[in-house]
């Protein structure tokens, strides 16, 4: 919500008749990015005529804009006022900074309100944005590698939910560019990941076992004739461990 500060008074020159009108000066202060804003596609579009269109087409915002005003004023005025008044009788100025380069993002913030003459002034302020530019498809290619897709496995690894690569499935002879990025022993690679897998699912293996040796245990209270062969597996998935860890 904006924040309307206490009027300034200040006297001028009526331009009609000569005499001295008091003026009062109301500037905003925005706490928040709710603004309007246009696209210019160049400098002739920064213009009261291009304001004009944009406060037309965020009436919402606009009047919402005056109604806040009029509330946060209403100590000042000698009667209650509404919208629908000071639409009638509102005038628009805008100053901003130009851009070198369009189309821009033009973002509009009311700086001031200025009551003159029985004129409703309202003082905009602007900045502007450079628009997301790509550039060309042919310049792109030129600058850059293309890396062919791999294709993956539905199949999911339950024990570290890592995907599997399928090796076969890969581009070869002629799906292959000079291009296209190669990758250093992928077999080994592979292999090696399958290893780890294993590993991993014979230490699972021994969890298990080890978790039915106590319920084993807790039931008969007797040692199981496998406890030797067990105690061998872990040691070995001890050692795998070890290993992938390294």
């Amino acid at each position: 919500m904006p924040t309307f500060k206490a009027p300034q008074y200040t006297k001028t020159v009526n331009p009609k008749t000569g005499a001295q009108d008091p003026c009062y000066t109301f500037n905003i202060d925005f706490n928040n990015d709710d603004y309007i804003s246009f696209v210019a596609e160049s400098q002739l579009d920064l213009s009261l005529q291009s304001l004009q269109k944009c406060v037309l087409d965020n009436l919402d915002w606009w009047n919402t804009f005056v109604g806040q005003f009029l509330q946060a004023s209403v100590k000042f005025f000698s009667k209650p006022y509404t919208v629908e008044t000071i639409n009638k009788i509102t005038k628009h100025t805008l100053n901003g900074t130009t851009s070198t380069h369009y189309p821009v993002n033009v973002v509009l913030v009311p700086k001031s309100i200025q009551i003159c003459s029985g004129n409703f002034m309202v003082n905009w302020g602007y900045t502007v944005e450079p628009m997301i530019d790509f550039p060309d498809v042919d310049d792109v290619k030129s600058n850059t590698i293309e890396l062919p897709i791999l294709p993956v496995s539905n199949e999911t690894n339950l024990v570290d939910g890592i995907q599997e690569l399928n090796m076969d499935d890969l581009p070869v002879g002629g799906a292959s560019t000079d291009d296209a990025l190669e990758l250093d022993s992928p077999a080994k690679f592979y292999d090696k990941q399958r290893l780890k897998e294993t590993r991993l699912k014979a230490k699972l293996a021994v969890y298990k076992a080890q978790r039915q040796m106590v319920q084993y245990y807790e039931k008969y209270g007797d040692n199981s004739s496998d406890s030797d062969d067990l105690e061998t597996s872990d040691g070995e998935s001890e050692d795998s461990e070890d290993e992938v860890h390294s």
